[in-house]
């Protein structure tokens, strides 16, 4: 199902690309934004950069936030269109600005904390500092693979509130540990494009279209659950998921695309 996944996804991205250039032209422009404003507070007060960076990523997350209803289109082979954007950004707003906003909450106090613990066990060698500071990583980590499902699961669920969006996010995370460890290689990849490419390609809004292209193709399998309850049940059985039969149909639509047929769409 990965391979598919990841074959899937290219195609989204090449027939999306010049679309998602000029979309993800206004996450690179708040984050420039958010870099001088941080800078510049720092001079007023030293410790306004972090009420500036809060707001900067509320204000950045509502962006990515409004983009989720476009990744789904494409997501289910459809083509995205500016006015849903505008649409989605007037109605998540508030939504994508909160989980923004905490994301960002959460970073701080981890970091705060973690070079806390770090100093301690540098300064006297306390094996318990060094414990708690690993136990806090393990933390921010588990906690990033759960929410690279949020955003998806908000627009593939569309009657999720924002604790229960966030409680099956966790949900999806504990299920597909190894899945969602991959995404996270893979999202870390495309972080590195977007960097080489200025924020451009894939873009921010390139990796919200990746985790929506995988919780979609994941989410079949709950599903299939539901029909075949004697698979939940089991724990023996629940792996046997029958990827190939739940993605058939969309291996018809996404049909044979071989590497003339992106050099050379005419043909």
């Amino acid at each position: 199902m990965f391979g598919f996944f990841l074959k899937k996804n290219f195609c989204d991205v090449w027939d999306n690309l010049f679309y998602l250039i000029l979309t993800n032209v206004l996450p690179v422009a708040i984050g420039v934004g958010s870099y001088f404003a941080i800078s510049a507070s720092a001079a007023i007060n030293p410790y306004l950069p972090n009420a500036v960076f809060v707001l900067c990523a509320g204000v950045l997350m509502s962006v990515l936030f409004a983009w989720g209803a476009n990744a789904r289109k494409i997501a289910d082979f459809n083509s995205p269109k500016w006015s849903l954007f505008l649409a989605s950004l007037k109605k998540c707003f508030l939504t994508g600005f909160i989980f923004g906003a905490l994301l960002a909450v959460l970073v701080l106090v981890v970091r705060i904390a973690f070079s806390f613990y770090l100093g301690m066990y540098l300064k006297n060698g306390s094996l318990m500092s060094i414990l708690l500071a690993a136990v806090l990583a393990w933390f921010f980590f588990i906690v990033v693979m759960a929410l690279q499902w949020f955003v998806p699961l908000y627009f593939l669920q569309e009657d999720n509130t924002f604790g229960k969006n966030l409680k099956k996010s966790f949900i999806v995370y504990f299920d597909n540990a190894g899945f969602s460890f991959l995404m996270l290689l893979h999202n870390i990849v495309l972080c590195v494009l977007t960097i080489l490419t200025f924020g451009l390609i894939p873009g921010l809004n390139g990796i919200t279209l990746s985790c929506t292209n995988a919780c979609r193709l994941r989410l079949y399998k709950y599903d299939w659950f539901e029909e075949h309850p004697e698979y939940l049940e089991d724990k023996e059985k629940r792996t046997s998921v029958p990827w190939d039969e739940l993605i058939a149909d969309d291996k018809e639509s996404l049909g044979q695309r071989k590497l003339s047929s992106f050099l050379c769409p005419w043909k």
